[in-house]
């Protein structure tokens, strides 16, 4: 929860909400808050470690659910969330996905939606065939197109 407070503080979680986003929570009623979160709209969280120039620590949270309601008719879970930690650097963010991904998609199949500023990140974790694009949606930001990315099979 250390890591995962330190990158509230630093505004790394306002992707989860506008209430992650700095509102002044203190240690204690953040992790309560983080926990019922992530337990009400996830239905898995992974944390990504790299090495850094201060030792092989976390750099990023993975939040996910599952695509049907039901998880034994769930063919694949969709990446909800992907959260960095303010000293991940991009490299740290690359080798990171690429692992959790690769070692994930031997579990489960991983489905991404990407808006435009994150597609580039996508396409250079597919360009080491971990994933793949397999199209564009329109329906997921209303009039903007959204790269979808999907785990390749083992």
């Amino acid at each position: 929860m250390k890591y995962a407070w330190a990158a509230y503080k630093k505004g790394n979680l306002a992707s989860m909400g506008a209430r992650w986003g700095q509102d002044g929570m203190d240690p204690n009623t953040f992790e309560a808050e983080f926990f019922g979160e992530v337990s009400a709209n996830y239905h898995g969280a992974w944390t990504l470690f790299a090495e850094t120039s201060r030792g092989f620590i976390p750099v990023g949270i993975v939040l996910a659910f599952y695509s049907h309601p039901n998880p034994q008719m769930a063919p694949f879970m969709i990446v909800g969330d992907l959260i960095w930690m303010p000293w991940a650097s991009e490299r740290n963010k690359v080798e990171s996905a690429v692992n959790f991904f690769n070692d994930a998609r031997k579990e489960m199949a991983f489905v991404e939606y990407a808006e435009e500023k994150y597609k580039a990140f996508f396409e250079m974790i597919a360009r080491h065939g971990v994933m793949r694009r397999v199209g564009t949606t329109y329906n997921v930001i209303s009039g903007a197109p959204v790269a979808i990315f999907e785990t390749r099979g083992v």
